[in-house]
């Protein structure tokens, strides 16, 4: 039974760094001890963000990166501001959506701004260019 569940979680994450271009600690954590739950959050995860289309990509992103913001998570903000600007998204996009959110936590946004202007920097710096805009 053992093999059968670590070869699931090995391959679980396989398919979560491939399908998210990462995987963190935590999920190394669960292929190897629970990746049935790995495996439902991943699925819900790839489901919000990459199969349904009602929002563009963008917006997705955009709300995601000011949802780290107000949860103090750098790391989750700059993987989702980097997908943003990807997805077309505009520094001035991102700051003024940052703003909006601000109006409820001030300290959310401004802690950010630096790590905003950081990645557009370095995006800008890479030459990446948004995505169907080559």
């Amino acid at each position: 039974m053992a093999n059968v569940s670590e070869k699931k979680g090995k391959e679980l994450l396989e398919r979560v760094e491939r399908e998210r271009g990462f995987a963190r600690v935590w999920p190394k954590i669960l292929a190897a001890r629970d990746p049935e739950l790995l495996e439902c959050l991943h699925n819900e995860v790839t489901h919000v963000l990459d199969r349904r289309n009602s929002l563009p990509r963008k917006t997705k992103e955009i709300i995601m990166l000011c949802l780290n913001a107000f949860s103090f998570y750098e790391f989750g903000f700059r993987i989702h501001t980097r997908s943003a600007l990807k997805a077309g998204a505009t520094e001035d996009e991102i700051l003024e959506a940052l703003e909006v959110v601000g109006l409820s936590n001030l300290h959310g946004m401004t802690s950010m701004l630096p790590v905003l202007v950081e990645e557009v920097q370095n995006y800008q710096k890479s030459g990446g260019t948004p995505e169907g805009k080559k």
